[in-house]
């Protein structure tokens, strides 16, 4: 499987996946040009995209993923409550499938398990891919850790991560009250911290060789406090993998597991 994100952040999110030479994305936030030059840049084609699945509706994940689908004339994979909270205009000449959170789908010869998180949204879903005994998974928009949430990534050869904020930054910054609030609760954003925990208590297993780290807050965080935080833990425990920092501005490297 191939793996890239082509943008992580709050002005637009999506994930490319491909296998056997057809693909799928995860979420499309970003408009059909910004995406189209994303891809391009990475020597991604739109053309071997076969689907999109949307991880919920808030419209960082979701704005592109209309006008994207009906240009290539693709179906849009969600939860019946991810349809229902998104405004029909969006999605307008779209074949929209539909799947219940827990559901196991194939597409492409790709296996997506896909599960509950606990965030502010009607039904957001976490996804394991596997094919070929390779398995990656995308965690992000989660509040707090859960027993399933760790259940599910325990074994996986590439894992994308939330790593939304420092908490300090978030505490002393700009944003009002409610809003700190909503990103500290259990439906909102792991911090920095809340992102290590986890990692730490699924790496044991030294099977994980790529670790990408996304979502990170233009305001609340900066991308050289994550990659110290998890390398410092890297070197302390002798693990061996790959640390990359998703961008919010441009594509990440095309991963090959």
């Amino acid at each position: 499987m191939i793996f890239c994100n082509l943008g992580s952040g709050s002005k637009g999110n999506c994930t490319y996946i491909q296998n056997n030479g057809k693909a799928l994305l995860i979420d499309q936030g970003f408009s059909l040009k910004n995406l189209t030059s994303r891809m391009d840049e990475v020597n991604l084609s739109p053309a071997n995209v076969s689907a999109i699945i949307l991880t919920h509706e808030h419209s960082d994940h979701i704005k592109g993923a209309g006008i994207f689908a009906r240009r290539h004339k693709i179906p849009i994979y969600m939860t019946k409550k991810t349809f229902q909270a998104i405004d029909p205009k969006k999605l307008t000449k779209v074949k929209v499938e539909f799947f219940t959170s827990g559901d196991t789908l194939s597409l492409q010869n790709i296996k997506i398990k896909t599960f509950h998180l606990p965030h502010d949204a009607a039904d957001p879903i976490g996804i394991v891919a596997s094919s070929g005994g390779r398995r990656l998974g995308i965690v992000t928009d989660l509040g707090a850790v859960t027993q399933s949430v760790l259940h599910y990534i325990s074994d996986l050869d590439l894992l994308f991560l939330e790593a939304n904020h420092d908490m300090f930054m978030l505490l002393n910054g700009p944003y009002p009250l409610q809003v700190i609030q909503r990103i500290k609760s259990r439906v909102g954003h792991l911090s920095n911290e809340q992102s290590l925990d986890l990692f730490n208590r699924i790496s044991h297993n030294g099977r994980l060789k790529y670790l990408v780290l996304g979502h990170l807050s233009e305001i609340n965080n900066d991308a050289q406090i994550v990659r110290e935080l998890f390398e410092n833990t890297k070197t302390e425990n002798t693990i061996s993998y790959k640390i990359e920092i998703a961008s919010q501005n441009s594509p990440g490297a095309v991963i090959n597991i």
